[in-house]
């Protein structure tokens, strides 16, 4: 009997999270960012030298 008590916090806790949960862009998101970096700093490193 003594663990059901505890059981209930971490029950209740799963279910409301304390902070809002992040949520992670898929793969392909992240790399089509990156390229969208890199090819708008090489663009400003061109335009730089002109």
């Amino acid at each position: 009997m003594p663990s059901r008590p505890a059981q209930r916090p971490a029950a209740h806790a799963a279910e409301q999270p304390a902070e809002p949960v992040l949520r992670i862009l898929p793969l392909g998101s992240g790399l089509v960012l990156i390229g969208l970096g890199l090819g708008l700093a090489f663009i400003g490193l061109r335009m730089r030298r002109t």
